[in-house]
């Protein structure tokens, strides 16, 4: 495993939620190319009205409420993300499971000197001392770098946005996951490999990091969901990580998915790379019957 990890780890936490090895997963060749549109119609077997599937970012400094959104959003009568960020315990949760267990802590996963190689960095770019993240795992570090990398003042995220619009319009929010899933995804990938990979970023600098976040925002903005899983699958998503992280939560979402729409019309939001591939939701779905077609 390379540094290329760590800007897998950045890219997730912007298209995934809220990582790499050289070994590459190649695109899947089963599926038709998609068309560039974030916004898909969910219709057919047997659902009485659509609903609307939208590929997210989760940090941005270009968010547009466009005319096509706010037509799906007027159409649906809840709002579907990966977490239901409307849960009064939501930042409870989250500190119940960031923490290292068994007395771990980051000073002690590392040798002296890479922990001082990390420690200047995160000091430079988040202005705190590491040592204040000493017992969380690796993710919060990550997380917080992460949030450093917008180039504007006011970036955001289409989660936040999109709970502006169902507080208005009185929406529910529901939940495809918990906390609770999402911390063991990254669970599964040994805390000394990510410690490794943002080592080896802090060494290398912010800049190379920026670069690979700029590209993927390009594509993002272009509405090119190919052009993402393509500059990810060009990064080297091991093949384990790959289930873990996307193509097994796919498919734990889809029967919720189906029974979401089947009760009322939904806007279901979830990070774009999500979108893409043979197991991809938008496929998933397909297979499922329904027909999923972009709102251009």
């Amino acid at each position: 495993m390379n540094k290329k990890l760590s800007l897998l780890v950045l890219s997730v936490l912007a298209l995934f939620m809220s990582c790499n090895s050289s070994k590459s997963v190649a695109k899947s060749t089963t599926t038709a190319k998609l068309e560039n549109s974030l916004l898909w119609k969910i219709s057919g077997n047997g659902l009485e009205k659509p609903s609307y599937l939208y590929g997210t970012i989760h940090l941005t400094c270009d968010y547009n409420y466009t005319d096509k959104l706010r037509k799906a959003f007027d159409e649906t009568e809840r709002l579907v993300l990966e977490i239901d960020m409307s849960d009064p315990k939501l930042q409870a949760d989250m500190m119940k499971h960031i923490f290292l267990e068994d007395g771990k802590t980051i000073k002690g996963l590392m040798n002296d000197k890479d922990y001082k190689t990390l420690s200047d960095f995160f000091q430079e770019q988040v202005g705190m001392d590491l040592k204040f993240f000493n017992t969380m795992k690796p993710l919060a570090i990550t997380s917080a770098i992460t949030a450093k990398m917008a180039v504007c003042d006011n970036g955001t995220a289409y989660e936040t946005e999109f709970m502006k619009v169902a507080k208005e319009q009185k929406e529910d929010v529901i939940g495809l996951e918990t906390i609770a899933d999402q911390m063991k995804v990254f669970d599964n990938i040994p805390y000394e490999e990510q410690l490794k990979s943002l080592v080896e970023m802090a060494t290398s600098g912010m800049d190379e990091s920026k670069k690979s976040f700029e590209e993927m925002t390009k594509y993002y903005n272009a509405e090119d969901l190919e052009g993402l899983l393509s500059v990810m699958t060009e990064q080297g998503l091991e093949a384990d990580f790959q289930d873990n992280l996307v193509d097994q939560r796919n498919r734990n979402w889809i029967p919720l998915i189906e029974n979401i729409t089947k009760e009322a019309p939904a806007f279901i939001g979830v990070g774009a790379l999500h979108l893409p591939g043979d197991q991809g939701v938008i496929n998933l779905l397909r297979k499922q019957g329904y027909t999923v077609e972009p709102v251009l």
